[in-house]
């Protein structure tokens, strides 16, 4: 079973990928997508609809930086502190990652509350350094914590190239999924997505924030 951790839709304000075809190359690639859209799990519900297999979740901005919480019922709001966070996600019987923890020029946590947390996502295929990655992996290992890779996509063609690959389980039970993560037999493949991604998402971000400010129209989803 292949999964990617970290992939965004177009309820996120700075990723254009629309749920049909993220559901459809998702079925066509036999990958996953764990949804982790900022401060929303709206694009759960419309995922939900295509009956194509994925994971629900929120990538949360903390007080602190950035978490993702999977198999959330309920969103949680942003700027909360970050163990209240976690408080949050543990209530719900859902699991937390850490993402991109050390990437600062991305709202990285750094390794503050990384005990806390159940899952370190050590592969980030956004992550411009590679060191980023490779301290997320260290730490990992040293707090004995599962690991797992995600393409933080944004754009369609991000999504394919970086994910984990787990024995099969219950992909609608998130005990299960902690279950596969712990196997020995798990595989990260991480393939970093071209530099350039980063300014489009930021220009797209901006262009929809002005859009939605100067009232041209409603923000299609």
């Amino acid at each position: 079973m292949k999964i990617d951790f970290h992939v965004h839709t177009n309820f996120s304000a700075d990723s254009t990928i629309k749920v049909k075809d993220l559901a459809k190359k998702s079925k066509e690639l036999g990958i996953i997508p764990a949804i982790t859209d900022h401060s929303t799990i709206a694009a759960n519900i419309e995922f939900r609809k295509t009956n194509v297999k994925f994971i629900p979740g929120e990538e949360i901005r903390t007080d602190c930086g950035d978490l993702i919480a999977l198999y959330l019922t309920e969103g949680i709001e942003p700027h909360i502190h970050f163990p209240d966070a976690i408080d949050k996600i543990k209530e719900q019987g859902a699991i937390s990652i850490l993402p991109h923890m050390y990437d600062n020029t991305r709202h990285g946590c750094g390794d503050k509350y990384a005990e806390l947390v159940d899952v370190i996502e050590i592969f980030n295929a956004r992550c411009l350094n590679s060191s980023f990655n490779e301290r997320a992996a260290n730490i990992a290992k040293r707090l004995g914590k599962p690991c797992v890779a995600g393409s933080d996509s944004h754009f369609l063609f991000e999504f394919g190239k970086t994910y984990t690959e787990v024995r099969d389980f219950d992909i609608q039970n998130p005990k299960e999924l902690m279950k596969a993560l712990k196997n020995s037999k798990k595989k990260i493949i991480g393939n970093k997505a071209p530099f350039f991604v980063r300014g489009p998402t930021a220009v797209y971000k901006a262009a929809r924030k002005l859009k939605r400010k100067l009232s041209m129209g409603k923000d299609i989803k």
